[in-house]
């Protein structure tokens, strides 16, 4: 979910929309087209997927004789999670370097060169594939065996609802009398390989969250790290780099030395272990998650608010607030007042008090007072300053947005304070020193004399802002730095036809911590999925008949979908304030959950896989066999013995 947003929300360009213009004159329309087209592409790669997905581990699986060759379809599985993993770790390095390199259609970026070569690798693939038929073990069902399965279930629920009477071992033999012996067999195997599946969704919105939740807390890390920048969502390369390494070790060195013990011998095994582990990731998450709350920005309580208050006057200013007295406000500086009661918008009542000589200022009034209306969880920002009068105003803003960045990129807004019939044409400019540069033209809300932009997000770095209008190109010009995770406040105040006062503020401090801490919970995290995600593709070939191989591996994904399903589901109840409480609930899912897995393995009975000779439904087609058969293997896997 929160990357489907993500996906669909680059489609829009950020830009400082006080005038609501799209970025190189695109419309609203146009962005509505993209979206939809976005939606109808991303539809495709869903059906796409669905389809390829169950059928390529079972055609794999189909080229080797069983159950002689099971050593090497083990090392098929290991071979092709590899080749899985490769292709992931290749695209999430090649697509941004392409993305970024290249110009076109007047952007910045090519986005449709970063979607458009894997589309042609993809194609390419396609053709490689084709090319092999020869040599591949074509195996045809003499029926549509899909059809005979739904009508296979859909009968003999029919008839067990009809035949409440009647009493059979199992509800498929209500079937009997319409299908055949072998087809019920097999349909038993398949439920009990489907239900055996039951808990396995726990795991996979474990493991999907390394594309959310992971990379949220990646945002509000420090990506600082061997002399360069590593930003959230590069984090993910992590995971299949780090499988790609431990594939080999495991296949070839860690899994033959523990079966000469008999360890970890049957996928089984291996799954629930990898489960646990997978547990052990999500609570090495949660404890840096609480480390990381430290760091977190002051935010008020339930049913309370905060305010920020800027004095932009060259001189101190006294703040009488009704929570505690009298505060001095030094100039330039920020004073927040914390944690106000807020129920039903609750006002006060405040009064800004300075000396008539400020600085270079003769005011013209003392005290100022005014009232505030107090939002709960809300955080506004109140402007000290002065009009062309030379009187004490003060200016409300809008709140300050504290979410930070999906991609961690620090955060600004330019808040300027002026006068709409000095200068005309006000612009802001943000440049960094590769050239990249960002324009806000300065509109004032209703003819006031306050203008503020949305928020922009920027690459981390040293930025110039400079101030320009029609009349002088060179009102004001300074420099700041802008770091990973800061979110930021730029505060102009114009007097006359002069800046007299800029500063940037740091509403959100930046990232502090390493990023560089997550890599124990992905390398965790990593040596789960080998030994789940491999183990259970194997298990799925393995223990389903010959005629319905695609269906159990389907089952296999439809856990994936189901347990990302199951993270929308605790993520949009919103059960913690805290995160770190979040991953611990969910380490505490999956060892529940492999308890419970354990428990249905150990009754489950492991079948040695089904010769080619004993094949009832399908029929062999194999022009060039690409590999003999080979010596019998035994059956070491067992949870009941």
């Amino acid at each position: 979910m929160d990357e489907l947003k993500k996906c669909l929300g680059d489609l829009e360009k950020y830009s400082f929309p006080m005038q609501k213009k799209s970025e190189h004159g695109r419309s609203q329309n146009d962005r509505g087209i993209a979206r939809l087209l976005t939606s109808f592409g991303l539809g495709l790669i869903a059906i796409g997927t669905g389809g390829i997905k169950p059928c390529v581990a079972a055609f794999g699986g189909d080229q080797f004789h069983l159950p002689q060759q099971q050593e090497l379809l083990q090392q098929f599985f290991s071979i092709f999670y590899f080749s899985i993993n490769l292709g992931g770790f290749v695209g999430m390095i090649l697509t941004p370097i392409l993305r970024k390199s290249i110009t076109c259609f007047g952007e910045d970026t090519c986005y449709p060169l970063g979607f458009g070569f894997p589309a042609l690798l993809m194609l390419l693939a396609l053709l490689l594939f084709m090319l092999g038929k020869p040599f591949y073990r074509l195996k045809t069902p003499k029926e549509n065996v899909m059809l005979r399965f739904i009508q296979c279930t859909s009968y003999a629920l029919s008839q067990k609802i009809k035949n409440k009477n009647v009493k059979y071992d199992h509800w498929l033999d209500f079937a009997k009398d319409q299908f055949s012996n072998k087809l019920i067999s097999d349909m038993k195997t398949v439920f009990a390989v489907l239900l055996l599946f039951a808990p396995l969704p726990i795991f996979w919105s474990l493991f999907d969250q390394q594309g959310s939740r992971w990379t949220f807390q990646a945002s509000r890390m420090d990506g600082a790290a061997f002399g360069t920048q590593i930003l959230p969502d590069q984090m993910q390369v992590i995971n299949p780099a780090i499988v790609l390494v431990l594939i080999p070790i495991f296949d070839r060195l860690l899994y033959p030395l523990l079966n000469r013990i008999h360890i970890l011998e049957c996928p089984l095994h291996r799954m629930a272990i990898g489960g646990v582990i997978a547990g052990s990731a999500f609570l090495s998450a949660g404890i840096l998650e609480l480390v990381l709350e430290t760091t977190y920005p002051d935010l008020p309580y339930k049913n309370k608010a905060s305010f920020n208050f800027i004095n932009t006057l060259p001189c101190d200013v006294l703040i009488s607030n009704p929570v505690n007295g009298i505060q001095t406000l030094c100039a330039s500086m920020l004073y927040r007042l914390k944690n106000l009661p807020a129920h039903n918008n609750t006002k006060y009542s405040i009064m800004v008090e300075a000396p008539i000589s400020c600085g270079n200022l003769e005011l013209v009034n003392e005290k100022f007072n005014l009232e505030i209306v107090a939002v709960a969880l809300q955080i506004d920002t109140i402007l000290v300053a002065v009009n062309n009068r030379n009187k004490i105003v003060t200016y409300v803003t809008e709140p300050i947005d504290f979410k930070r960045s999906l991609n961690g990129k620090p955060k600004i807004r330019i808040v300027y304070i002026g006068h709409l019939q000095v200068l005309h044409n006000v612009t802001v400019s943000l440049a960094n020193d590769e050239g990249l540069s960002d324009i806000y033209f300065v509109d004032y809300y209703n003819n006031e004399n306050l203008a503020i932009s949305a928020y922009l997000e920027l690459t981390p770095g040293e930025y110039t802002y400079t101030v320009q209008s029609e009349e002088n190109q060179h009102l004001y010009k300074n420099s700041t730095n802008l770091e990973l995770g800061g979110i930021y406040t730029l505060v102009i105040r114009q007097h006359l036809d002069r800046i007299d006062f800029a500063k940037v503020y740091t509403m959100s401090p930046p990232n502090s911590i390493s990023i560089l801490w997550l890599i124990p919970q992905y390398f965790l995290i990593s040596v789960a999925e080998i030994m789940f995600g491999i183990a259970g593709l194997e298990f799925s070939f393995t223990q389903a008949p010959k005629c319905l191989k695609t269906v159990t591996i389907a089952g296999w994904y439809l856990s994936v979908a189901v347990g990302n399903f199951f993270v929308i589901i605790i993520t949009q109840a919103n059960l913690f304030r805290s995160q770190a409480y979040e991953f611990f609930l969910f380490a505490i899912f999956i060892v529940v959950d492999m308890i419970v897995f354990t428990e249905m393995a150990i009754k489950f009975k492991i079948k040695v896989p089904e010769p080619d000779s004993s094949e009832f439904i399908l029929e062999n087609e194999e022009a060039i066999p690409l590999l003999e058969p080979a010596s019998i293997l035994v059956n070491k896997c067992s949870l009941y013995s």
